[in-house]
């Protein structure tokens, strides 16, 4: 029987979100089952800002119900909600610094504010609040987040989250929300409208080949974490970086049209990652 009482739920959450694989079976027990705790905190907390038809006070009063729950874990509170009471035995188990938590709390709370962004370096300042705080969490729970290994994880993080917006121009434009900095827009001749009526004009085509440069930039800088980590964390940033590359290839296709039929990777293809990654290391 699982020590934490909202597992399950956890669990249901992951299965049904899931774009890069986390908690995978690779892990021990033990390190999958905090993962998942982990990722349904974030997961949870994205769809505050992002989904759905609350208005912004709604989504901000959510959020700092949730900001509250982590004052208290950080503060030794007594905690009443089941699904904080199981993220502070993860806390205390792991030894996670809560100011990862505060700074995805941040940038979830920014999602609700902040529509657009000034240039690359201000979308990259977002995706290190965002994203790179997971990363560093699953270093943590293998006791791998030395300086050299965050540096690598956070390039790792800063390029998936820069694909995962490359994948949802169109719906994130729904949301009311473009990612793409202005300064790109302006550069490119890019504009809303094409991407409201999903015309994925030639202007659009040229930033593509530019912005997975630099995502191809970022993943690069990240690759040495592979060679500095062992065991079953190994193979899932092995894994992970390949799941990246595949995806970064299909986004660089001339027949891939990122608002009509953005590329997605399937069940089958993880399952024929995974095993590539095995057999390799074998």
């Amino acid at each position: 029987m699982s020590q934490y009482i909202t597992l399950e739920k956890a669990k249901v959450t992951k299965k049904h979100y899931e774009n890069f694989p986390v908690a995978t079976l690779l892990f021990p027990k033990k390190h999958r089952d905090a993962a998942t705790l982990l990722y349904s905190f974030a997961r949870d907390a994205d769809d505050i800002a992002d989904e759905g038809k609350l208005t912004k006070k709604q989504r901000q009063k959510l959020l700092r119900e949730i900001e509250i729950n982590i004052d208290a874990i950080k503060l030794k509170k007594e905690i009443q909600t089941p699904f904080f009471k199981d993220l502070e035995k993860v806390i205390s188990e792991f030894s996670l610094d809560i100011n990862l938590f505060e700074r995805l709390i941040s940038a979830f709370k920014q999602d609700v504010e902040k529509k657009s962004y000034k240039n690359f370096n201000d979308l990259i300042d977002y995706c290190n609040n965002a994203a790179c705080p997971a990363g560093e969490m699953i270093l943590r729970l293998f006791g791998e987040h030395n300086k050299t290994n965050i540096s690598y994880s956070n390039y790792l993080c800063q390029a998936l989250a820069l694909i995962g917006m490359s994948q949802d121009i169109y719906e994130d434009l729904l949301k009311g929300r473009l990612y793409i900095p202005i300064t790109e827009m302006k550069k490119f001749r890019l504009k809303k409208s094409d991407i409201k009526s999903k015309s994925f004009n030639p202007s659009w085509k040229i930033f593509k080949v530019s912005w997975l440069k630099r995502i191809e930039l970022l993943l690069n800088k990240g690759r040495p974490l592979n060679e500095n980590v062992s065991g079953r964390l190994k193979l899932q940033i092995n894994i992970l970086i390949s799941g990246a590359d595949l995806l970064i290839k299909r986004l660089k296709k001339d027949d891939c049209d990122w608002f009509m039929n953005p590329p997605k990777i399937s069940k089958l293809d993880w399952s024929i990652l995974l095993f590539k990654t095995v057999i390799y290391k074998k």
